[in-house]
């Protein structure tokens, strides 16, 4: 069996999608599949695949990017997954190799999922933040809510097709979602080793505070045990948390736009 099946969706973005695919057949490992599932893109895409692409690659309409997501998924043959978007890229040449012996050599043998870090990027190459923490803790994923890029996870395929893959009732939050659930299943194997660069034109920036809290709330309604040993001290610690964090970025954001302004 393959050990990685990559998953790329794409929509209007040939260009990220050729780094992506790039980034992909530079890997020094080589037992990978790789599958593109386009929305139907009119810019070219499908032409470049067929001209250019050698895996797997569908390109009609879909229900939006978990539901591209799951359909990527049902077509892997692989072992793990690893959802890797348009325009984004591994963070270097051997990621795969490292993944790949990180797993081989695992303590009690292969884990059902692992994640590393990402680095965010902005179109001009300019880091704009990280995403992800080693080691995992409960706390830090569920309460202070820390997102895990989904982009830089790898997951059991069985695993995944267990638990029915990405739930698309939660548009912005399935991917953490589905990983909330993979944590009460088993703890990841958490690696401090940039995978990935995220491209930071996927970011969700526009969402209402309110929005983003009712996403962060979803993750612990799948919570086997309340993390502070209370259901409604998390959700009071979760709440706050939100809060402080909304007020610090409207601050940020104000600042920013004074000094664009000047």
């Amino acid at each position: 069996m393959t050990l990685f099946s990559i998953i790329t969706i794409s929509y209007q973005n040939r260009d990220g999608l050729r780094s992506t695919v790039e980034s992909a057949v530079a890997q020094t490992f080589r037992d990978f599949e790789h599958i593109v599932v386009d929305g139907g893109s009119t810019d070219g895409s499908a032409e470049w695949l067929a001209e250019c692409f050698d895996g797997m690659w569908t390109s009609e309409p879909d229900g939006g990017r978990y539901d591209a997501m799951n359909r990527g998924a049902a077509r892997a043959t692989g072992e793990y997954l690893w959802f890797l978007h348009s325009g984004d890229v591994f963070g270097d040449s051997t990621v795969l190799q490292r993944v790949a012996e990180a797993i081989r050599t695992a303590p009690g043998g292969p884990p059902d999922w692992l994640y590393g870090l990402a680095r965010v990027v902005d179109p001009d190459g300019t880091l704009r933040g990280i995403i992800g923490f080693a080691p995992f803790t409960m706390f830090n994923f569920a309460i202070l809510q820390r997102p895990l890029p989904h982009q830089a996870t790898a997951m059991k395929t069985a695993l995944f097709r267990q638990l029915g893959g990405y739930d698309e009732r939660y548009p912005v939050s399935a991917d953490q979602v589905l990983l909330m659930r993979l944590a009460n299943l088993s703890p990841p194997l958490a690696l401090a080793d940039f995978l990935c660069d995220f491209d930071s034109t996927g970011l969700s920036s526009n969402r209402s505070w309110w929005q983003t809290w009712k996403d962060d709330h979803a993750t612990l309604g799948y919570l086997d045990h309340p993390v502070t040993g209370s259901s409604r001290l998390d959700r009071t610690l979760t709440f706050t948390y939100s809060s402080v964090r909304h007020l610090a970025r409207s601050a940020r954001d104000r600042v920013v736009a004074r000094r664009a302004s000047r």
